[in-house]
């Protein structure tokens, strides 16, 4: 629904470019219907919700829409160009991997390419990751460029996953964002329109308690709205310490004398549970390195000569 006034405008943007005569012809090209792609089929349940949107907010002016989504392998059709006929990208790639990196490369490239925009719903730290950079700064041609803007959920509605047969976390460790490519060009003039539309419709269908979505068209002031962090994210290594020494700080703060009050008990055996689990840790990770130690020294008893090599 954030993304309602955006689809609209690339919709009938497409839908208007379809009528002009193409490249190759003079005549103009008969279409009936906007085709919007999502390649990631996982349960298939993209395509109901997007469809429901769509009959939810029916507008006359809005072109039939069909939306593309089965279940076949992406890359499969990208090597062996297959790629369905569609006019709008849209998706919720998978995080894992390069999945992100081969996807938005892939829909930099269309955009520039065909003209189709794309909404990439992913991390907000990818705004500030150099492949995102790279990517959208290779397409640059003189005074033309990617037209990208964000969507930010409110704050009180953020975005929430749904996982396939209970794979992931319960509650996302990051929040997330709308990438939309909207066009490729010079003219700034359309993306202050999209704004204008995006704002209007949001003001009207706010309800005041669940805040509206904001957009944002540049890093600065996707920052700036506070739809991510400045800082560079840290790696998995440095993330993992720093809440171990996190939760550390808590236990120690908690077990000092005569500053915590517990209620009926549960507190104290929630801080115990804590610090049990933190020792455990810490126990678990010096048996590995005592572990790794050891394999080491059998490694050099066993070794007959410093040059023979031994799998184990």
């Amino acid at each position: 629904f954030d993304l309602l006034p955006l689809l609209d405008y690339v919709v009938c943007s497409q839908w208007d470019q379809s009528k002009k005569p193409s490249k190759n012809t003079s005549s103009k090209t008969e279409r009936k219907e906007v085709v919007l792609y999502d390649p990631y089929f996982c349960t298939g349940r993209a395509a109901t919700l997007l469809n429901k949107m769509f009959q939810q907010n029916h507008k006359e002016s809005r072109p039939k829409i069909r939306i593309q989504h089965e279940k076949r392998d992406f890359y499969q059709d990208l090597s062996q160009n297959t790629v369905p006929h569609h006019d709008i990208f849209i998706t919720n790639p998978p995080y894992s991997g390069d999945h992100k990196e081969r996807c938005l490369n892939f829909c930099v490239e269309q955009l520039k390419a065909d003209g189709r925009p794309f909404f990439l719903l992913m991390p907000n730290y990818v705004a500030t990751k150099d492949y995102l950079r790279k990517s959208v700064s290779k397409a640059c041609r003189g005074s033309k460029r990617i037209q990208l803007v964000y969507v930010i959920p409110s704050a009180k509605r953020p975005y929430e996953y749904d996982h396939p047969e209970g794979t992931g976390h319960e509650t996302s460790p990051f929040a997330s964002v709308w990438f939309c490519g909207l066009g490729y060009g010079s003219d700034e003039g359309p993306i202050q329109q999209v704004r204008d539309a995006f704002t209007g419709f949001h003001a009207s269908h706010s309800d005041g308690e669940t805040g509206s979505p904001k957009m944002a068209t540049s890093l600065q002031e996707l920052i700036r709205v506070g739809g991510v962090s400045g800082e560079k994210r840290k790696n998995p290594r440095q993330r993992k310490k720093m809440r171990q020494l996190a939760l550390q700080r808590a236990c120690n703060s908690t077990n000092s004398s005569g500053n915590v009050l517990f209620h009926s008990g549960k507190g104290q055996s929630d801080v115990n549970n804590t610090t049990s689990k933190l020792r455990a840790t810490h126990s678990g990770e010096k048996g590995k390195n005592s572990r790794r130690k050891s394999k080491k020294r059998v490694f050099s008893q066993s070794t007959d000569s410093p040059n023979k090599k031994r799998k184990f």
